[in-house]
C-alpha cells in the first residue's frame, strides 16, 4: 500500500493534555466542553502517551463518519504506527491488529459488510421466525435472570450490572452464534478484558479469535439455524478464519454496547426527579432507550479514522495518517445538535450518532435495540427500583471508547410474589385464588454447571 507524502503534523508540536483523567472518568461532559471552548470542534489530546485528534463537533463527527474516501479505518494508514512511534504495549493496539469489518476500508469492507448484513437479516426482520424466536428467548432469559437474583424473596439488593445487564447479552449472543454455554462464558469475559485495554488485552484478543474461529469450523460440520452457519453460507464464501474475525468483532461490540445501554437506561430513570421519571416512563420503552442513546451513549468514542491526505477539519490542518477519534458523546453535547427542552422530552430525535453513521454504521443496531428494550421493559415491569448509591458515588469504568458502570447497586422490590419451582424450563402450575400474582423462580438448576450461573449464584449468596 502506497501512502502519499504529507506535511509535518501539528500533533508533533502541540503540548496536548491527557484525555484519560479522573475528570474524564467521572464527568466526561465537562472535559468535552472544556476542550471545545479551548480548541473548537477538533482538539488535540494525549491518549495513553500517543497524540490523537478528538473530534467534538456534531457536523465534524458526521463528516468523518460519512466520507469513507477521505477517512480510512485500516490501521496501516496510521503514520505513527508505520514510523514505529507507538509503543508495543500501548493498551489499545491489540484491538487494531486484527482485520475485520470494523477496521476495513473500501471494497473489502463493502464485501464483508454485505455478508454480515445478509447473515444477520433474519434475526432483525420482524416477519422472520428467527427474529421471533430470538426475541422470545431474550424475554425468557430476562425473566429468568430477574427471578434468579430475587431468589424467591420479595425484595433486596442486587448489582444490576453483574447480575443482569452483563449476563443477558451473553445469553443472547450465545444463542445467536450457536456457542456452547461454557465457551460463551469465557468469550464474554475476554471481550470485557479486550475493551478495557488492560495488560491482558492482547491475550484476551487471541483467545477470542481462537474461540470464534473454532466455532466457525465446528458449524461447518454441524450446521444450525444460527448466525455462524449463515455466515458460512454467504456467497462469495468467507473462510473460517474470516468468519472467526467477524464473530469476534460482533461479540465484542454487541456485548459492550448492549450491557451498558441497559444500565445507562435504567440509571437515566432512577437518577431523575419524580417528574422526570414520570415523563420518561410515560412513553414506550423504545423512546426511553432512544433518549438514552443521545444523553448517555454507551459507545462514547469510536475507533480511529485516518485522513488519506492532508485535510482541514475544525481549526486545524490534519496530516495524512494522523489518528482521529470521532466522539459520539461530545457530538451529542454540541450546542449545534442539542435541542431546547430535550432533557425533559419523552420522544427524542433519532438523528443521533449512537450507532455511528455512513458506511460503518452498526449493522446489528436493530438486534441490539431489541435486547435493550426487552431488558429495560422487563426490569420496570417486574421490579420497583431505587439507587443503592448516590449518583455521584456510582463507579464508572475508565475506558476511552465505552462509558458504563463498573457495578450498579440497586434496592429492588418485586411486584409479584416469588414462588420457587424445580427448574427454569418447568411449567408453572395454574394459580388458584390468591391476593397477588405468582411468578415462578428457578431453583439452582443443572445450568449452574455453567461458569456464568455459578458466578451469578455466588453474587446472590454474597
Amino acid at each position: 500500500m502506497q501512502f502519499p507524502p504529507s506535511e509535518p503534523s501539528e500533533l508533533a508540536s502541540l503540548a496536548v493534555e491527557p484525555l484519560m483523567t479522573r475528570d474524564f472518568e467521572t464527568r466526561p461532559a465537562t472535559v468535552y466542553a472544556r476542550l471545545r471552548a479551548r480548541y473548537g470542534p477538533v482538539a488535540p489530546v494525549d491518549l495513553h502517551g500517543v497524540p490523537v485528534w478528538l473530534v467534538l463537533g456534531f457536523g465534524e463527527v458526521r463528516e468523518v463518519l460519512r466520507d469513507e474516501s477521505v477517512w480510512k479505518k485500516d490501521v496501516q494508514h496510521w503514520r505513527w504506527l508505520r514510523e514505529g512511534r507507538v509503543p508495543a504495549d500501548w493498551p489499545h493496539l491489540p484491538g487494531y491488529q486484527v482485520s475485520h469489518l470494523l477496521v476495513q476500508d473500501d471494497q473489502r469492507h463493502k464485501a464483508t459488510r454485505a455478508a454480515v448484513e445478509e447473515a444477520l437479516a433474519p434475526f432483525q426482520d420482524a416477519d422472520a421466525p428467527q427474529s421471533w424466536e430470538l426475541a422470545n428467548a431474550v424475554s425468557r432469559h430476562a425473566d429468568e435472570l430477574i427471578a434468579f437474583f430475587a431468589d424467591g424473596g420479595d425484595g433486596g439488593w442486587a448489582d444490576l450490572g453483574a447480575q443482569f445487564a452483563r449476563a443477558l447479552p451473553l445469553m443472547a449472543v450465545n444463542r445467536l452464534f450457536g456457542f456452547p454455554v461454557e465457551q460463551g462464558d469465557d468469550v464474554f469475559m475476554d471481550s470485557w478484558r479486550m475493551v478495557d485495554g488492560g495488560p491482558d488485552a492482547a491475550a484476551a484478543v487471541g483467545r477470542l479469535v481462537a474461540a470464534t474461529t473454532e466455532l466457525a469450523a465446528y458449524k461447518r460440520q454441524n450446521p444450525g439455524d444460527d448466525l455462524t452457519t449463515r455466515l458460512l453460507a454467504v456467497e462469495p464464501p468467507l473462510t473460517v478464519e474470516q468468519i472467526g474475525l467477524e464473530l469476534y468483532a460482533i461479540i465484542v461490540i454487541m456485548s459492550e454496547l448492549v450491557s451498558h445501554a441497559i444500565t445507562n437506561s435504567v440509571l437515566e430513570v432512577l437518577a431523575g426527579e419524580a417528574g422526570t421519571r414520570d415523563g420518561l416512563m410515560a412513553g414506550p420503552v423504545e423512546e426511553l432507550v432512544n433518549r438514552v442513546h443521545i444523553a448517555s451513549p454507551p459507545w462514547v468514542n469510536l475507533t480511529f479514522r485516518f485522513p488519506a491526505a492532508d485535510t482541514d477539519l475544525g481549526d486545524f490542518r490534519l496530516a495524512a495518517g494522523d489518528a482521529v477519534v470521532p466522539s459520539i458523546a461530545a457530538a451529542h453535547g454540541d450546542p449545534m445538535f442539542a435541542t431546547p427542552g430535550s432533557q425533559e422530552a419523552s420522544v427524542s430525535s433519532r438523528a443521533h450518532l449512537a450507532w455511528g453513521a455512513g458506511p460503518h454504521q452498526c449493522p446489528g443496531r436493530g438486534l441490539a435495540d431489541m435486547i435493550v428494550t426487552t431488558a429495560v421493559g422487563k426490569l420496570f415491569e417486574r421490579c420497583d427500583l431505587e439507587l443503592g448509591l448516590p449518583v455521584d458515588q456510582l463507579p464508572w469504568r475508565s475506558s476511552t471508547h465505552v462509558r458504563g458502570l463498573k457495578s450498579f447497586p440497586v434496592r429492588y422490590r418485586m411486584r409479584t410474589r416469588q414462588v420457587p419451582v424445580a427448574a427454569p424450563a418447568a411449567e408453572a402450575a395454574a394459580p388458584g385464588p390468591a391476593p397477588e400474582p405468582v411468578a415462578p423462580v428457578p431453583a439452582e438448576p443443572e445450568r449452574l454447571r455453567s461458569a456464568l450461573w455459578r458466578f451469578l449464584a455466588s453474587l446472590r449468596r454474597g
